[in-house]
């Protein structure tokens, strides 16, 4: 029998913030924007949750909760690399890691009782060696399944460790709420409690098949995980499935060129991206909200799949055109590319055009790799220059987190 171990840090964003500026230890820590700005909180400290704030309250509201809180909009390559180091971290104790999200993995540890005396020295060590290096508290489960694993990291937050002996997993799982179920959301969750199933252990006494009528494939899940046994759980982080990179912009917009030049600003991003995982995208999505947060969304499918931002972008300014029929300014807009397919190509000895151009928007991404995303630039995007910091890593967006 295999087990597992479950590590997620605790409020991954604004830890890191105060791993970098130690000064921020113990305050109210909340990224997603400044305090005089719009937008939401994206991830507050548990200081901050302490008062009030939660993910998605307002900057407006996050402000008047706690006046004296500290806001930052966040970097997203700083937590990039953040998060490569903390999987390092892990790899240097089994290869068997599966990342689920740039701040939690799954880690296979059977075999690894011959180096500790027991799961909890293990576990131990990992916290310890993060906490060290990283300077990041995280919460820990252990169990002989990935689904009771990952439940039992989310027992008792912040810095928790939670060990569920073989065995033991159906006692574990019967008292908790059942929404602790993955993927029991708000619906399913109202739908169940309406039935008198509010427990795990609740659950656990409904048939398979009575479950799988109510909710399809996902019956079968909930009936697996009820009882401790695993079933589709984790997903395969390194498996991209769509690339997005969206901003709310400081001030409502109405200039269709400044517009349509932040959309080819988010299209270079995530077709850059897409380069990178060596993927095309077979399907477009563009979105924009109005200043009254009326919220537009506009969908084609691209054939043949591209990552070529020039190619797609024709197809952003039709649908764009089509879709923005009001005179109200604009406050957020977004690029979405998915139904992702494989960009192996045959190298032959006559590149045709389509080739050719790819080549070089490669070549464009090493350049910029080398001297920043900026050392090469387009006249749709000039006009914000004036509009954004300039970093190496681009425009200093309203959310950079939403547009690396």
């Amino acid at each position: 029998m295999a087990d597992f171990l479950y590590i997620d840090v605790d409020a991954f964003l604004a830890s890191i913030e105060q791993s970098i500026n130690r000064s921020l230890v113990g305050r109210p820590v909340m990224v997603g924007g400044l305090k005089n700005e719009r937008g939401i909180v994206y991830c507050p400290s548990y200081e901050a949750r302490a008062r009030g704030v939660r993910m998605g309250t307002s900057l407006f509201e996050a402000a008047k909760l706690i006046p004296d809180g500290v806001f930052l909009k966040g970097d997203s390559f700083t937590y990039d690399r953040y998060s490569q180091r903390l999987m390092n971290i892990l790899r240097d104790h089994t290869p068997r890691v599966d990342q689920i999200s740039p701040d939690e993995a799954c880690l296979e540890i059977t075999g690894l009782e011959r180096q500790f005396s027991d799961w909890n020295t293990l576990a131990q060590k990992i916290k310890t060696k993060v906490r060290t290096e990283l300077y990041l508290s995280t919460s820990v489960g252990v169990a002989s399944s990935r689904v009771v694993a990952k439940i039992a990291s989310e027992i008792v937050k912040p810095d928790n460790l939670t060990i569920v002996p073989p065995g033991e997993e159906k006692d574990f799982l019967a008292p908790l709420p059942v929404e602790k179920i993955p993927g029991i959301g708000r619906v399913n969750k109202r739908l169940l409690n309406e039935m008198g199933i509010k427990t795990i252990g609740d659950l656990q006494t409904i048939p398979e098949e009575y479950l799988t009528t109510l909710f399809g494939r996902n019956g079968h899940k909930f009936a697996a995980y009820a009882i401790g046994r695993d079933g589709p759980l984790i997903r395969d982080f390194s498996a991209v499935r769509s690339v997005n990179r969206e901003t709310g912009l400081a001030n409502d917009l109405t200039d269709r060129s400044l517009l349509l030049g932040h959309f080819y600003y988010l299209l270079e991003r995530a077709c850059r991206r897409l380069r990178q995982i060596q993927k095309k995208a077979a399907r477009l999505t563009i979105k924009f909200q109005y200043c009254d947060f009326e919220r537009i969304e506009g969908r084609a499918t691209i054939k043949p799949a591209s990552w070529d931002e020039k190619i797609l972008y024709r197809q952003i300014k039709h649908m764009f055109d089509t879709l923005h029929r009001r005179r109200r300014g604009i406050r957020f807009v977004g690029v979405a590319l998915s139904n992702l397919k494989s960009s192996l190509y045959s190298q032959s000895l006559i590149l045709d055009q389509t080739e050719k151009n790819e080549r070089l928007l490669e070549g464009i991404d090493k350049i910029r790799g080398k001297f920043g995303f900026l050392a090469v630039g387009t006249g749709r995007t000039m006009a914000m220059n004036d509009l954004y910091r300039h970093k190496v890593t681009g425009y200093e967006l309203r959310t950079p987190g939403l547009s690396k």
